[in-house]
C-alpha cells in the first residue's frame, strides 16, 4: 500500500480534529446520542471510501470469531462518545477533556481492589498527584458554585471509568 501522508502528519490532523471536537459539540443543538450516531455513520462511510480507494478488503472469514467482541467494543465506544458530548454540554471544554483523560487513572487505581494487583508507592504518588492536578485545574471553588460543572466532570470521567470497569 502506498503512503498518502506521513504518520506524523496523520497524527497532527487527527489530534487537530479531536482537539476541536468540544468547540463544535457545544454549538450543535442535537442530542449527544444523535451526534454519536452521526459520527459513527460518518466514520463508517469514510472508512469504506478509504478501503475502496486503497483497494483493501476486510477479511470477514478471518475475523468471524471476533465479531461479537468488535460489536461490543463499538457499543462501548458509542457510549463513551455520548458521555463525552454530555460532559462538553455541562462544563467547560477543558474540564470535560481533562476528566475524560482522567478515567484510565481511576481504572488503574481501582485495580488493586478489583483484581488484587499490587501498586508501588511511586504509582500511588502518581495517582494522588494526578488527582490533585485535576482538582486544581478544574477549580474546587467552581464545583461548589455550579452543579452543572460537577455533572459535566462526572460525565467526562467517572461514569466512563465505571463503564470501563464493568
Amino acid at each position: 500500500m502506498k503512503r498518502f501522508m506521513s504518520p506524523r502528519m496523520m497524527l497532527v490532523i487527527s489530534m487537530t480534529v479531536f482537539g476541536t471536537l468540544g468547540l463544535f459539540v457545544r454549538n450543535i443543538s442535537v442530542s449527544s446520542g444523535e451526534l454519536a450516531l452521526y459520527r459513527a455513520i460518518l466514520a463508517a462511510l469514510l472508512i469504506a471510501v478509504f478501503l475502496s480507494v486503497t483497494k483493501q478488503k476486510i477479511p470477514f472469514g478471518e475475523i468471524k470469531r471476533e465479531v461479537p467482541l468488535l460489536l461490543l467494543s463499538g457499543v462501548a465506544m458509542g457510549f463513551n462518545w455520548i458521555l463525552l458530548f454530555e460532559a462538553y454540554k455541562y462544563t467547560t471544554v477543558s474540564a470535560a477533556t481533562l476528566s475524560y483523560y482522567f478515567a484510565p487513572i481511576i481504572v488503574t487505581a481501582s485495580c488493586p481492589v478489583l483484581f488484587k494487583e499490587k501498586m508501588s508507592a511511586k504509582q500511588w504518588i502518581c495517582f494522588f498527584m494526578s488527582t490533585l492536578g485535576i482538582v486544581l485545574i478544574t477549580g474546587p471553588g467552581e464545583l461548589a458554585e455550579k452543579s452543572n460543572h460537577l455533572l459535566g466532570i462526572v460525565f467526562g470521567g467517572f461514569v466512563k471509568s465505571n463503564f470501563i470497569l464493568a
